[in-house]
């Protein structure tokens, strides 16, 4: 029994099996977690998915509201949006099993699923369009598998699924259109919508372009080519209101994310020469500088790629059907390099890192069109195999001249291709006569095999991991300070860490840091941080850079400090992200193994009452001393303003081997002598015990300049956009303090670079007036917060949510109108008096969604039972 149903699913089981030995293999060789001392964390999948990952387990296993909303996003945001792009996979549900520890196992374990059901999915098709060799259609199955963009974005976990469900896609767009059963295309094309939006947009746009070549290859009559078009538009848009539980919340939230940064001028020009291209089609072309900006990884064996081009010489192809595939092919093309159609396909954005992201779609296109080649190719046609011949041996030609521009390229590697390209055609070329058939096939099986694997271990060769230490040391320092904190208190509150493994540890240890980093975070929320001198970018943003005025209004209950090097021992060190001698103002409540813990007995709580002047708040980019002084003035109706900075000078200004100058703020300042080293040491000596901050506009980021206190380099967030805000000394009356800028390029514009001293006890008698108005008796979820806030005829409901029309409010009961304040966050205008508050979040559109769902599934319903009763 057990031999009879090996025999019949062999071509399943060695698709499926094969990529995942094939990969299991590799990842055993580079000692990948559990196997080794490495992991297969990378770029994005080290420092933002893996914390995805464990936060995923964390919200299924723990606290499901988060599924909709989450204070650990960085100050607060809707969820839905997230899971739409990154955690709907049906593969995330195997992660359940792992710890935080082993997550990295649990990575390693879908990956290969992955790569084995993308396999599966494609030998599946293969063997419902093409019955004359299994053998072949698992060829043609591992070189999907395998392909260059799967090889390559192995670290993007979140897209696999795309090439894992195409091909159940286009089986069930076959079965459609041939057999009138459209439910497998809608189901599947359904699911993909929900699974993962962004893929599916691209899908989506290849569907079009596959129907176009299935219309030219089937051509009857009009009549009929209409009714096809008809079926294949309502079985989508079917599909697609399948999705909409998940798809219309997600639009929302696209329009206050992603879509804020959609492209509004596009260039008609050639993003770089297209020739490029064709290094791709070489083995092991992929390493670390073609991720930001390169050309698009299609390798998918040089045998698919000869029998693509053999379709176009091939006679039993109409010459409909090949003009149609040769525009498709030409359009794929440009849309790799001519920036209008390279927009088109990535949502009107230009992809930041990782290009060409549909290229998948291209080597899928290869592939099947190789498959349908193979399948009538006979040996009087291999007289032709001489044109890709010749058109392969000018390609080696052009990139054997031209190796020094692609930095992945050497003799080798170029070798050992024409090694393959050769046995390939060879093999090809063999009539009956010399060897049989099945021999042919098999051979190559094993070339195609061999070769796939090749390009796949000799590509990942070129990338560098994290080691299991990298990613569990800072882990578990989180994890214990996660503990500390839970006991020490169990109420609503923000915590400022000052050290990081990635900005995504609060979503990953359920702690609200204030930090993030994701493609589909708000843009309000980056243009505030930029607004109080923290650093902010398009999909980030970090609270690295606090003071005593933000942390208080808001909420950083707590402040999570590195313990200095030697309490630490040389194996648990983890990264300082921020110097922070300020917490002198704070209390010290508690210690673990690697950190101290302090809090600040003025933080106003998420909700609090202000003065009315709030509302008149201004949005003032590249000033955040200014911004923070009218925030704490506003929100405790000071007036006038009070002012708790002043700028303070430095007693000495050492200039080495540049001019000396008198002014420093605005100056650009060059070297003398270019091939020396450069520095500019700035020395001051405090005549208070108050803070001193430093502001740093972005010219004088780690991209210019390396900034050193004292005979260390300081400790900073060094990327940022915006003016940022830097604490340098704190109860360090009559100390000299010594800060060095060393010259990493020939000039330095010191743009916004002030000294300034906070008169502390002003600041903190104004924050603990704010502190006394804060929300009192709170009960909270992440969808609700509840308690008694007492204001005065002059005071408004202020909060630090940020503002989304998911939230309600209710005060006393009765349903008040929220409002925009800061142009940032929640708030409302409430009468004098106190009051019972309760705010509440939905995700937009989610009810709406829900119901288009269900109609769209009775429908599929209900045109199911029909097909059904008419078979």
């Amino acid at each position: 029994m057990k031999a009879k149903f090996i025999y019949k699913n062999y071509p399943f089981l060695l698709a499926f099996l094969l990529p995942v030995s094939l990969m299991l293999g590799y990842f055993i060789y580079r000692g990948m977690y559990p196997f080794g001392k490495s992991s297969l964390l990378t770029v994005d999948l080290g420092q933002q998915y893996v914390d995805f990952f464990v936060a995923y387990r964390d919200t299924l296993l723990h606290h499901p509201a988060k599924l909709f909303y989450s204070f650990s996003k960085a100050i607060g945001g809707e969820m839905m949006g997230e899971y739409a792009y990154y955690l709907l996979s049906p593969f995330n549900l195997f992660l359940l099993p792992f710890k935080e520890n082993t997550i990295t196992a649990g990575i390693m374990l879908i990956t290969l699923l992955k790569y084995g059901c993308s396999g599966l999915s494609m030998v599946w098709l293969l063997e419902k369009r093409f019955k004359e060799s299994h053998l072949m259609n698992i060829t043609f199955a591992i070189a999907y598998a395998l392909m260059g963009w799967f090889v390559a974005n192995q670290l993007n976990l979140l897209w696999l699924d795309a090439a894992v469900f195409l091909p159940l896609i286009i089986a069930g767009f076959f079965k459609m259109l041939d057999e009138r059963k459209p439910l497998l295309y809608i189901l599947m094309l359904g699911w993909m919508m929900i699974i993962n939006y962004y893929m599916a947009y691209m899908i989506c746009l290849f569907l079009i372009l596959f129907l176009c070549y299935y219309l030219a290859s089937t051509w009857t009559s009009i009549k009929d080519a209409l009714h096809k078009l008809l079926t294949f538009g309502l079985s989508s848009l079917l599909a697609g209101g399948l999705s909409c539980v998940t798809l219309l919340p997600t639009i929302f939230t696209l329009s206050t994310s992603k879509g804020q940064y959609t492209q509004q001028k596009v260039s008609f020009h050639l993003e770089y020469n297209p020739l490029k291209i064709l290094s791709k089609l070489t083995l092991g072309s992929f390493n670390f500088t073609q991720m930001p900006s390169g050309q698009p990884n299609i390798f998918m064996s040089t045998l698919a790629l000869f029998l693509f081009i053999i379709f176009f010489l091939n006679q039993k192809f109409s010459l409909r059907q090949k003009l149609t595939a040769f525009l498709i092919t030409v359009f794929f093309i440009l849309s790799m390099c001519f920036e209008p159609l390279d927009l088109l396909w990535h949502g009107m954005q230009f992809p930041v890192w990782y290009p060409s992201r549909f290229s998948f779609l291209f080597c899928f296109w290869v592939i099947y069109i190789a498959r349908q080649s193979f399948g009538s190719f006979q040996a009087k046609d291999r007289t032709k195999l001489f044109v890709p011949f010749f058109l392969y041996a000018l390609m080696l030609f052009y990139l054997l001249i031209n190796m020094k521009k692609f930095n992945f390229m050497s003799n080798k590697t170029l070798f050992v291709s024409a090694v393959f390209a050769l046995l390939s055609l060879a093999l090809l070329a063999c009539s009956t006569a010399t060897i049989s058939t099945l021999t042919r096939d098999i051979l190559l099986f094993v070339v195609v095999c061999f070769e796939m694997s090749l390009n796949a271990y000799l590509s990942l060769n070129n990338i560098s991991y994290l080691t299991q230490k990298e990613y569990t040391i800072p882990s578990t320092a989180l994890r214990a300070d996660k503990k500390a904190l839970t006991a020490l208190d169990k109420s609503l509150y923000r915590v400022a860490m000052l050290y990081v493994r990635t900005k995504n540890d609060g979503l990953a240890n359920n702690l609200n840091t204030g930090s993030y980093f994701s493609s589909a975070l708000e843009k309000t929320i980056p243009d505030f941080y930029g607004q109080i001198g923290n650093p902010d970018g398009d999909s980030y943003a970090a609270y690295t850079n606090g003071t005593l005025i933000t942390d208080t209004l808001l909420n950083m209950k707590y402040i999570v400090q590195p313990k200095n090097s030697a309490e630490v021992p040389l194996n648990s060190k983890i990264q300082t992200i921020s110097e922070r001698p300020d917490t002198n103002e704070y209390q010290k409540v508690a210690q673990t193994k690697q950190t101290t813990i302090y809090q600040n007995p003025y933080a106003t709580g998420i909700v609090y009452a202000a003065n009315k002047s709030l509302l008149s708040a201004l949005e003032l980019y590249n000033d955040p001393i200014t911004y923070q002084t009218n925030w704490l003035n506003y929100a405790s109706g000071t007036w006038p303003s009070t002012k708790y900075f002043f700028p303070t000078n430095f007693s000495e200004v050492v200039f080495q081997n540049i001019p000396k100058s008198l002014n420093l703020t605005g100056m650009t300042f060059k070297k003398i002598k270019t091939d020396k080293e450069a520095q500019i040491i700035f020395k001051f000596t405090p005549t208070t015990n108050d803070s001193y901050y430093l502001t740093l506009g972005s010219s004088l980021d780690n991209d210019y300049v390396t900034w050193y206190l004292g005979n260390r380099q300081l400790n900073y967030y060094d990327t940022f956009r915006h003016t940022v805000v830097l604490n340098i000394a704190n109860h360090q009356k009559g100390d000299e303090i010594v800060l060095t800028a060393k010259l990493k390029k020939n000039s330095l514009w010191l743009s916004n670079f002030v000294l300034y001293r906070m008169d502390t006890q002003s600041v903190l008698a104004k924050l603990k007036e704010v502190h006394q108005n804060r929300i009192q008796n709170v009960h909270y979820s992440q969808t609700k917060i509840a308690g008694t806030l007492k204001t005065t005829s002059n005071q408004i409901l202020a909060t630090t949510i940020p503002y989304s029309k998911g939230w309600s409010l209710k005060v006393d009961g009765k349903k008040v109108p929220i409002i925009k304040i800061q142009e940032a966050f929640v708030g409302a205008s409430v009468d004098k008096g106190k009051h019972h508050i309760e705010l509440t979040y939905q995700p937009p559109y989610l009810v709406l969604g829900l119901i288009i769902s269900v109609i769209s599934l009775m429908l599929v319903a209900t045109g199911q039972i029909i097909v059904i009763k008419r078979s």
